[in-house]
């Protein structure tokens, strides 16, 4: 019987082993059930670009707490608040917007964006500005002079507020995105035919244009012009963004602009050198809608690239595969690659005037559209 004994110990011992391992086992996963239960939930963060740490943290107090650090009175006619006469925003004053959920969408070097939803649906996006050194007087100037220079492919500010320490800046907000995310986004079956993209850079084109003739005098280019303030419109409309809100320092190395350091470095400060900024970007932009290539790729700089294909005679290497397969007319796209070429020249007096840019890229226009018209 002993051995008999023997074995029923030791087989009891092995259950009573296993039930205090299972029974750790249901404590530590009803533990790790609690956790998730009581960790908040992080929040739905829609997209944006052009902001270069998106962080998807989202509060109304961080919103109104950082903004309520300025020096402000609501109740004072020297709050610094500027609502438009547009219908959109009618009655909407300072404290609606800081009592508003706010979503933080990111933050960039210039500035945080966020996206406010008020009660009744009203969805703004708000762009806060720090460390602009520029009066307050100027930049109401500024501000006045955008709002009388209207354009339809032209986002306009619905508002404005102005302290010493920041400003802040409303506008509708574009739930389609940017033309970044259209081009470099990953949307399975969404295809960016060349006509699409043709016609876009036609419509940039001459909204600059518009400005740039409207505003020259002022000495306001838009200053940061590239892909992700390129919005979409809900008919996906070209809509250019953030007009006139960064001051151009060509001295600064650290107002980049789509890698355009090199660029800015040559520029030697005057208002016209910061239209011709402007030339540049909008050449870059070019370029993306040709080879569909980020700007900056693991190192590699967009135009530096195009620059030594187009040397080794590869130059169909360069546009993007996709819009090739679609049977667009190679010629017509070398046609705006010179252009994009010329705008993204280094020496800024040797690039073409916007309007010079808009003859060239309709001309262009109008050979595709009756390429389509004559097709059997």
């Amino acid at each position: 019987m002993k051995p008999i004994s023997k074995s029923i110990f030791m087989f009891s011992g092995y259950i009573a082993l296993g039930l205090v391992i299972i029974g750790l086992i249901l404590c530590r996963l009803k533990k790790k059930k609690r956790e998730r239960v009581e960790a908040p939930s992080p929040c739905k963060v829609a997209s944006v670009d052009d902001i270069v740490d998106t962080k998807p943290s989202f509060t109304s107090t961080d919103f109104k707490t950082d903004v309520s650090k300025s020096d402000y009175s609501i109740n004072s006619t020297e709050s610094g608040f500027v609502p438009s006469t547009s219908p959109i925003i009618s009655d909407l004053k300072f404290e609606d917007l800081l009592s508003a959920p706010a979503e933080l969408l990111g933050r960039g070097k210039h500035g945080t964006l966020y996206r406010v939803i008020f009660e009744n649906g009203m969805v703004l996006a708000v762009k806060r500005i720090k460390g602009w050194m520029i009066s307050t007087d100027e930049f109401k100037h500024r501000m006045q002079r955008l709002d009388q220079a209207k354009h339809l492919n032209v986002l306009p500010a619905l508002a404005f507020y102005c302290s010493i320490h920041e400003k802040l800046l409303v506008y509708e907000y574009q739930p389609n995105g940017s033309l970044f995310t259209l081009l470099h986004g990953k949307q399975p079956g969404r295809k960016f035919e060349w006509a699409s993209r043709l016609k876009i850079a036609a419509k940039i084109a001459e909204a600059l244009a518009y400005m740039h003739r409207e505003l020259y005098v002022d000495g306001i280019p838009h200053g940061n012009l590239k892909s992700t303030n390129i919005l979409l419109k809900n008919n996906m409309e070209p809509c250019i963004s953030e007009y006139g809100l960064m001051a151009m320092d060509p001295q600064d190395p650290s107002s980049s602009l789509n890698g355009l350091n090199l660029m800015q470095q040559q520029t030697k400060g005057t208002s016209t050198n910061g239209f011709k900024v402007d030339i540049y970007g909008f050449g870059v932009i070019l370029l993306e809608l040709l080879t569909g290539k980020l700007v900056q790729n693991d190192g590699i700089d967009l135009t530096s690239w195009v620059h030594s294909v187009v040397r080794e005679e590869w130059t169909v290497e360069v546009f993007d595969k996709s819009i090739i397969s679609d049977g667009a007319s190679e010629e017509r796209m070398l046609n705006l690659l010179q252009v994009a070429i010329k705008c993204v020249n280094q020496a800024p007096e040797s690039r073409p005037s916007i309007s010079q840019v808009v003859s060239m890229i309709n001309t262009i226009k109008e050979e595709d559209d009756k390429s389509l018209v004559y097709e059997p």
